[in-house]
C-alpha cells in the first residue's frame, strides 16, 4: 500500500503548475503517489499533467469538467489509494522534507491528524512569513482536553496531512457547491480524530494574496460562509458536543464572518453590500445571542470592533461611499 497520496487539484493553473508539480517530485520521502485533478481548465494545465505522468509513474491524472474547489478535493480523495492524504493547490508549492517529517511524525504518534507550520508569501510586496501553531511537537493532542484547538486552528486544508480513513469512515467529504469548503470540513475532522501532532517547522508554501485568488472577492457566493458556519455546528450538535465547544464554534463562525463583512469596504453593488450586512448580523444574533461577548477575543485587530456592531459598519461604510464618490 503506498504510504501518502498527494493531490493537487488545479484550474487554469499552468502559470504555477510545473512549481508545485516539481516540489513534490523533489521530496526526500519517495513513498508517494501524485494525483493531479485537472478540475475542467481551459489553460495547458492538463498538457503540463500529460508531461510530467509520461516522466513518472507515481503520477496519476483525473482530468474532469469544472466542478469547484470542493469537487477537486473530492475527486482526489476518491482516487486515493495512500493510508495518508496531503492536498496542495496548484499556485502554491512544499519544502522537501514534508512528507518525510510528517509521515515521521505520523508513525511516532498514531496520529489521524499532522499539522505544520506554514511560509505566507505576499505577492505585492514580496514580504515572506512564518505562520506556526502554539502546540508542542513533542506532545499528542486531544480536541476534548484542548477545546482551544478551534480557535487556533487554521480552517485551510493545506497544512495538514491526514489518514485517509478519517475522511472514509466518517463520510466526510468537502461540501460540492459550496466556496469555504474548508471551514465545513476541517473542524469536522478535528472533532473526529483521535490524535493531533504538530511538525513546529514551516513545510508548506503559500501565496497569500496571487492576483485572481477568489479568498479576496466579495460576490454572493459570500453567503457560503455562513453555510459552511452552520454545517460544522450541526454537525457537532448531532455529535452530541455542541454545548461543550460552544465558545470556540462562536469564535470560530464569528471571526470568519467578520473577515467576509470586511469585503464590503470595496463593494460597488451597495444593496448587496447592505443585505449581506442584514443577513450576518441576524444570522449571528439568532446562533448566539451574546454576540460579540465570547470567551475568546472575537476582534484580534485594531478595528474589528467597527466589523462586529451592525450601527457602526453602517456609518463607517456611508462616508466611506462618500469619499470614493467624491
Amino acid at each position: 500500500m503506498t504510504e501518502v497520496s498527494v493531490v493537487i487539484n488545479m484550474y487554469n493553473s499552468e502559470k504555477y503548475l510545473r512549481k508545485c508539480i516539481d516540489s513534490v517530485l523533489a521530496q526526500t520521502f519517495t513513498d508517494f503517489e501524485l494525483i493531479l485533478v485537472n478540475d475542467g481548465s481551459k489553460d495547458h494545465s492538463l498538457d503540463i499533467c500529460k508531461e510530467y505522468a509520461e516522466k513518472d509513474k507515481r503520477i496519476r491524472i483525473v482530468d474532469k469538467e469544472n466542478g469547484g474547489l470542493a469537487d477537486a478535493r473530492n475527486a482526489g480523495l476518491d482516487a486515493a489509494k495512500g493510508k495518508y492524504l496531503e492536498f496542495i493547490d496548484a499556485d502554491d508549492w512544499i519544502e522537501p522534507d514534508l512528507l518525510e517529517k510528517c509521515v515521521t511524525k505520523l508513525h511516532e504518534t498514531d496520529a489521524d491528524i499532522v499539522i505544520f507550520d506554514i511560509y505566507q508569501y505576499f505577492v505585492a510586496t514580496g514580504k515572506k512569513e512564518v505562520v506556526s501553531h502554539p502546540y508542542n511537537q513533542n506532545q499528542v493532542y486531544f480536541l476534548n482536553d484542548h477545546p482551544e484547538m478551534i480557535t487556533k486552528m487554521k480552517n485551510a486544508a493545506w497544512n495538514k496531512i491526514y489518514r485517509v480513513s478519517l475522511f472514509r469512515e466518517n463520510q466526510i467529504r468537502y461540501p460540492w457547491g459550496y466556496n469555504y469548503e474548508d471551514l465545513g470540513t476541517t473542524y469536522r475532522l478535528l472533532a473526529r480524530a483521535d490524535k493531533i501532532a504538530f511538525v513546529n517547522e514551516p513545510l508548506y508554501d503559500y501565496l497569500q494574496d496571487r492576483p485572481g485568488n477568489l479568498t479576496h472577492l466579495f460576490n454572493m457566493s459570500v453567503y457560503c460562509v455562513l453555510d459552511m458556519i452552520k454545517l460544522t455546528i450541526d454537525d457537532y450538535k448531532r455529535l452530541g458536543i455542541y454545548e461543550k465547544y460552544y465558545e470556540e464554534l462562536k469564535f470560530l463562525g464569528g471571526i470568519n464572518i467578520l473577515e467576509c463583512l470586511k469585503k464590503t469596504r470595496d463593494c460597488t453593488d451597495y444593496a448587496m453590500a447592505d443585505e449581506f450586512i442584514k443577513v450576518c448580523f441576524w444570522y449571528m444574533k439568532n446562533t448566539w445571542p451574546e454576540f460579540p461577548k465570547c470567551k475568546y477575543n472575537i476582534y484580534r485587530e485594531k478595528y474589528d470592533w467597527i466589523y462586529g456592531n451592525p450601527l457602526f459598519l453602517k456609518v463607517y461604510l456611508f462616508y466611506r461611499r462618500m469619499r470614493m464618490k467624491g
